[in-house]
C-alpha cells in the first residue's frame, strides 16, 4: 500500500504548498511561485503530476494485496 501512498502523498504535498502560497496549480501549468526569491513552480507542478503514478502503482499494490490474502487463507 506504500506503493500507492507515496505518489498520492507527493501530489498532496505539491497541492498543499501551492494552496498555502496562493498559486494556481492545475494539470496544464503552474503560475510562477516565488519562495525566498526562487521560482518553485516547476517543482510544484512535478509534485502535483505525481498523482498519475497512482494509476500505475495501484494495480500492482492491489495484486500484492490479493496475493497476500490468498496466501494467508491457505
Amino acid at each position: 500500500m506504500l506503493l500507492v501512498a507515496v505518489p498520492f502523498g507527493l501530489s498532496l504535498l505539491g497541492s498543499g504548498i501551492a494552496a498555502l502560497k496562493g498559486t494556481r496549480l492545475d494539470a496544464g501549468s503552474a503560475e510562477p511561485c516565488l519562495l525566498l526569491g526562487v521560482d518553485i513552480s516547476g517543482l510544484l507542478y512535478t509534485l502535483f503530476m505525481c498523482y498519475w503514478l497512482v494509476l500505475l502503482t495501484a494495480p500492482v499494490a492491489m495484486g500484492c494485496l490479493i496475493w497476500a490474502a490468498i496466501k494467508a487463507w491457505w
